[in-house]
């Protein structure tokens, strides 16, 4: 039997049973109390002993970003990615966040686009991409506009026949993958005939919400001054472009957040995080129309009501509705009008089309 007994010098190391989940658990407590130098050495720990650990790697770069050491958190979220480690679509939602706190909207640019042409995003996640390619888009461009104006101002002066006539032929196409094809495509917002197209497509009853958004940004970026109509989930408003907001802004939107935070920081800081995506997704689907009634209180307690239905964790409205004082049909509707954008969304794959407007 002696023989079989492990010595000092065997290459493989036995940990204590249960080890890793110890470490995660500590690890996950740590950052919750912002304790962001213990986190980091609880999940690199964990990594030694399991270096393809999903958790621990996850945990390692966000311990990273929490420090302000976004290069190293960079090259360790790029090794995640390129090892599979964990799921893609989390890891590189991780990574985009990263890339946008450094500033290197070009690199977010080229990784989306390369993401988006796969056609495999998942539901959830599509039009977050789409989004973010947008926006980067436009920041990429801003830190060189100075050398692009004057290409956009002779491509405005080029534009074919064909051109237009397929531009016109997406933006009025029932499916958004065309629709989208069409608006990403569009680089003379000013054009005369190209303004009037997107003008008219903010009218269209198939037109994708989201986009409809892109639309108006873009227009508002590119300081035109226009009234448009605007139709969205079976309304209807008229606005001047030069009068629209940044998307979110406000003081409605930041009290309806600072409930929200005041209730999940402590409690639950992964689903504080999805709450707020799911506060900003929704103001962004409906603009530029506001939540209605613009009660605070109203739309922060629905808001995690979904939040934690979606993540299939049990909410107690009541304690909220006595406290703001809530009528519960008033709280039910606002969290349904919220869950229809979610499930509108979970719907359209990649941008399917069909969607209620």
């Amino acid at each position: 039997m002696e023989k079989h007994r492990k010595g000092p010098r065997d290459s493989k190391i036995v940990y204590f049973p249960n080890l890793t989940g110890k470490l995660v658990n500590k690890g996950m407590s740590a950052l919750k109390q912002k304790k962001f130098n213990e986190s980091l050495n609880y999940f690199k720990q964990l990594i030694e002993m399991e270096p393809e650990h999903p958790q621990g790697n996850v945990g390692v770069v966000l311990s990273l970003v929490e420090l302000g050491q976004l290069e190293e958190a960079k090259e360790k979220c790029d090794e995640i990615l390129k090892k599979d480690i964990g799921d893609y679509y989390d890891v590189l939602q991780i990574y985009i966040s990263i890339l946008i706190q450094l500033g290197d909207y070009e690199e977010v640019v080229e990784i989306l686009e390369a993401v988006i042409q796969e056609q495999s995003l998942p539901a959830q996640m599509a039009e977050n991409f789409y989004q973010l390619l947008y926006f980067s888009r436009k920041m990429a461009e801003d830190d060189t506009e100075e050398h692009t104006e004057d290409f956009f101002e002779k491509k405005a002066e080029v534009i074919s026949e064909a051109e237009l006539k397929s531009l016109t032929t997406q933006l009025q196409s029932s499916d958004s993958k065309l629709q989208w094809k069409a608006v990403q495509s569009i680089e003379a917002v000013k054009h005369p005939v190209i303004k009037e197209e997107l003008k008219k497509y903010l009218t269209y009853p198939d037109a994708n919400p989201s986009l409809k958004t892109i639309v108006l940004q873009m227009m508002k970026d590119e300081n035109i001054s226009e009234s448009v109509e605007i139709h969205k989930f079976g309304k209807k408003i008229t606005i001047q472009t030069s009068e629209l907001l940044d998307i979110p802004e406000g003081q409605f939107y930041r009290l309806v957040k600072k409930i929200v935070v005041h209730q999940l920081e402590q409690e639950n800081p992964t689903l504080l995080e999805m709450a707020v995506q799911i506060w900003d997704h929704y103001l962004f689907m409906i603009y530029p129309f506001q939540p209605d009634p613009l009660n605070e209180q109203l739309w922060a307690t629905a808001v995690l009501e979904v939040a934690h239905r979606l993540n299939g964790i049990e909410f107690d409205r009541n304690e909220l509705q006595q406290a703001f004082s809530l009528d519960l049909d008033t709280v039910k509707e606002a969290a349904e009008k919220i869950f229809e954008i979610e499930r509108l969304s979970m719907k359209d794959i990649g941008f399917s089309g069909n969607q209620p407007n």
